[in-house]
């Protein structure tokens, strides 16, 4: 019934939200011709309405966006990108990897730490004692826990003001009032240091020199010298007045120009990194930078090849659909946050590595998938997969030898900066509002999370807040599972 006109291209019509330019003046029949009839009389709006409905539908049904060719083409239309930011960072962090294997060394690869004993000769007293100490161990293959803090890692010691360390530091310092100068008479001569007066005078041989005053070289007793100095042993800063022998055995710093702990300032020695060097004392630790220095920094070739790989295979791939300056501020985000909830559930454990970014980039997918939910054939299946290797992922994270704090927090992060600075496409007016409702919410929850994660993180001294938090980092699969983590912090003389 009319004159049949000339059939649009394949491909005419645009995506449904934006279908207003739909031929008003034509309408498609049972066989797929065009022809003109009685609605080229209708008003253009009404014309327009049913030219969007017949595109839409086929046999009375509404097509699923997923099966309209102008989604498709929408999203093949979308740009690409060069993935410029992924493969410069990973080759930067390869290369600090190789300088910190070669300037670092290699520890112990172990599982756990292994204990050393040694008989040791004390200078003074000349008396033989069995010392133990736990020796460095790394399974990931690299430099001991002491070296990475020394060069960036995540370390709550060096980043906050610590009340526990602040009492323990006040503690050691009253002790230290009680010590006098102890001269003993030892088969090369007399000698001198620093010691506790009922210590001394419990040793055969040895006496109070100079009252309360310190030990000088000068005082009749020390013509042999000084050979008890301060020791700065261990990753908290402990100190102890002990020989030099001593001290090297324990792999400490020895001050051997100083004569008591209240001298010297041993936090520093543990904190020297190349950024700040020697300067931060426990009332004015602030290494904030380790937020970030922690990233770049892998634990050894193990982790290297894990995290590493896992970027490039993520990165490149996300990278390539939104660019690499949204790639790169979700990549911070999810790194930045994950040590944020690493450092308040366990602050003082060193810890390194990308882990919390790559979860950041891997919390892309799921933004992506929740933003293209209609535009996907089975987007049930893609949900499930995406949560099955989240689940994996986590369930690994669970050991006591990986961070699965920063791995929990770079998801929770990097999944809300995903929202605010991911690209996303629409289907009509009501999905564009939803979707710039959620944009303005992210945020909000993202400046909650970082103004929230940093207020608790410098003032909450005491992780045990929470205390079935800990089974997030390491579920104790065995009764000892988790008693060794990835490096000894505590010095016991």
């Amino acid at each position: 019934s009319g004159v049949y006109a000339k059939r649009p291209e394949r491909g005419y019509h645009k995506l449904a939200a934006y279908d207003d330019d739909v031929p008003s003046d034509t309408v498609t029949d049972g066989a797929g011709r065009t022809a003109e009839t009685h609605l080229d009389r209708q008003p253009a709006n009404q014309r327009q309405q049913r030219g969007r409905q017949e595109q839409r539908h086929v046999g009375g049904r509404r097509l699923p966006a997923w099966r309209r060719p102008s989604v498709k083409r929408r999203i093949d239309a979308l740009p690409t990108f060069r993935p410029y930011f992924i493969i410069l960072i990973t080759l930067a962090q390869v290369g600090i990897t190789i300088y910190t294997l070669v300037d670092g060394g290699l520890v112990t690869i172990a599982f756990s730490a292994k204990t050393t004993e040694e008989r040791i000769q004390h200078p003074l007293t000349e008396q033989y004692t069995n010392a133990m100490k736990s020796e460095p161990f790394n399974f990931f293959i690299g430099p001991s826990a002491k070296y990475m803090v020394g060069i960036g890692a995540k370390f709550s010691l060096c980043m906050r003001r610590d009340t526990a360390l602040l009492v323990r530091t006040a503690s050691e310092l009253a002790k230290e009032n009680e010590f006098l100068c102890c001269s003993c008479t030892t088969s090369t001569g007399e000698k001198c240091g620093m010691m506790d007066q009922d210590e001394c005078n419990n040793v055969a041989g040895c006496s109070v020199k100079g009252g309360p005053t310190q030990c000088n070289s000068t005082f009749a007793g020390c013509e042999e010298g000084i050979v008890l100095h301060p020791c700065c042993v261990g990753l908290d800063a402990s100190c102890i007045v002990t020989s030099e022998e001593n001290c090297t055995f324990y792999d400490g710093r020895y001050h051997p120009d100083e004569l008591l702990c209240r001298d010297v300032n041993c936090l520093g020695d543990v904190c020297d990194t190349p950024l700040q060097a020697g300067v931060i004392t426990p009332f004015d630790a602030d290494q904030w930078f380790r937020f970030f220095t922690a990233i770049f920094l892998q634990s050894g070739i193990i982790s290297a090849i894990l995290f590493l790989g896992a970027q490039l295979y993520l990165g490149i791939k996300i990278e390539r659909q939104v660019g690499w300056l949204r790639v790169m501020l979700v990549y911070t985000c999810g790194g930045v946050g994950g040590y944020i909830v690493s450092g308040i559930f366990d602050p003082n454990t060193s810890q390194v590595g990308c882990s919390g970014a790559v979860f950041g980039l891997f919390s892309i997918r799921f933004v992506e998938l929740l933003q293209r939910w209609q535009a996907i054939r089975k987007p049930c299946q893609s949900l499930l997969g995406l949560l099955v290797t989240l689940i994996a992922a986590l369930a690994l994270g669970t050991t006591p030898y990986l961070d699965n704090f920063a791995n929990v927090g770079g998801f929770i992060f990097g999944l809300v900066a995903s929202f605010v600075f991911v690209p996303y496409i629409t289907f009509g007016k009501f999905d564009a509002a939803r979707k710039c409702c959620f944009v303005l919410v992210a945020i909000l929850i993202m400046s909650a999370l970082f103004f929230a994660g940093i207020v608790v993180f410098y003032n909450t001294q005491n992780a045990e807040f929470c205390p079935w938090c800990s089974y997030i980092n390491c579920v104790p699969y065995t009764s000892t599972f988790c008693e060794e983590g990835f490096n000894a912090l505590k010095f016991t003389p």
